[in-house]
């Protein structure tokens, strides 16, 4: 059998976990999407630009570079950048970070819940959300690396594709010149009072801040599966799947702005787009929200365990367990708006940070190769890779 062959159905496995991973609470409503891309009306644009080019760039490294060192735990991709101590720390506050973002993930079904109900004037009891995602997490995550990205492969497409429908039909489901007069509103400051911004008014800030808590999110899950998969397909799924995710937020904000009036202010954007398409696409939809929810929360649940923990022991089993219930109890009584709002910008300039060493570390790998590779033949023969670096097959 052919070594370097890609499957294709690998490929696409790795895009949907990927997908999967990256739409959690925030993306899958669109109140992250109003806060870092819809808020800035016609400079929208920038921050999905920013995104993107972080997002393939730092990725990349992670699969490369984990598969290079061949690491055990993802996590040790930090020291690799930033040396011991620093990389210490951002290995250590990564894990309490995905963490906090699991927290995130709580508040966000119980939003979803109760904003759904609260549609057809239903109470539904704090928590209830909570409970029911935080016990589905725990199932999954118990089984591991291989169980999660089982999950994530599979229901990553399915989401983004829901959402695709519904803020694309929701683009045309409005009257002349909506998207013009809305696009306009938001540009002269009308609605700054009402929608939460990351960023400052700066695009390139908010881009950023986004692209450095996907950073954050990234580094530890990507590094892992980088060094336990073929590279190529890895780096090719990790690609496609940034395509359907700049499409969705692209689409997502022209929806959004079309709707600006109702969509500022609303917890759950896509609800309220949903709900005013169809009101059964609005309980379709929710389902499909607590699927992006799930799909994220797990492997956030997981990276913040596993950094103290070896994956398939006592302690990581429990950990799982008790790290799962803590969560979902704060997450009752902090506000989700505010969580996504601080959390997220805050941590992700820390993240964006991480960027620079990481360029300053893969320009050395890629000098201290090229130098190698030229005294080689010199030495004997030497590849030109330094020690414990070798790329596999898949990875040349």
């Amino acid at each position: 059998m052919d070594k370097k062959k890609l499957s294709f159905a690998a490929i696409m496995g790795f895009c949907g976990a990927c997908i999967a991973f990256y739409i959690g609470a925030g993306f899958s409503t669109l109140q992250e999407v109003v806060q870092y891309d819809a808020s800035y009306g016609s400079q929208f644009p920038i921050v999905i630009f920013v995104v993107v080019v972080v997002y393939l760039y730092t990725n990349y490294s992670f699969a490369t570079n984990g598969n290079r060192r061949k690491l055990d735990r993802g996590g040790d991709i930090y020291t690799a950048y930033c040396g011991k101590y620093i990389g210490k720390f951002y290995d250590w506050f990564s894990a309490f970070f995905c963490y906090m973002c699991f927290i995130v993930m709580c508040g966000g079904a119980n939003s979803t819940l109760t904003e759904l109900f609260g549609l057809y004037g239903i109470d539904v009891p704090i928590g209830v959300g909570a409970v029911v995602l935080t016990v589905f997490v725990i199932i999954t995550a118990v089984f591991g690396l291989n169980g999660i990205l089982n999950a994530l492969g599979k229901l990553g497409p399915v989401i983004i594709v829901c959402i695709i429908v519904v803020t694309g039909i929701s683009c045309f489901n409005v009257p002349e010149g909506a998207f013009q007069s809305g696009l306009a509103a938001v540009d002269s400051g009308q609605y700054s009072e009402v929608m939460k911004q990351v960023g400052g008014g700066n695009p390139w800030a908010s881009g950023a801040s986004y692209a450095g808590f996907v950073i954050l999110w990234f580094a530890a899950f990507i590094a892992e599966i980088g060094a336990k998969n073929k590279l190529k397909e890895v780096n090719a799924g990790m690609a496609l799947s940034i395509v359907f995710i700049a499409l969705t937020a692209t689409i997502a904000c022209i929806a959004l702005i079309s709707h600006i009036e109702e969509t500022s202010s609303a917890a759950i954007p896509v609800l309220f787009l949903a709900n005013a398409i169809n009101p059964v696409l609005a309980i379709i939809l929710a389902v499909i929200i607590f699927a992006g929810i799930y799909t994220t929360s797990v492997p956030l649940l997981w990276t913040g365990i596993k950094a103290f923990s070896e994956e398939g022991t006592q302690r990581y089993k429990i950990g799982i367990i008790v790290g799962g219930i803590i969560g979902c109890v704060v997450a009752c009584f902090v506000d989700y708006r505010m969580l996504v709002n601080v959390l997220y910008g805050l941590n992700g300039y820390l993240g964006f940070i991480l960027v620079a060493f990481m360029i300053v570390y893969d320009i050395r790998t890629k000098l201290s190769t090229k130098k190698a590779a030229a005294v080689g033949p010199i030495l004997g023969g030497y590849d030109g890779v330094p020690d414990g670096q070798e790329l596999d097959d898949a990875g040349e």
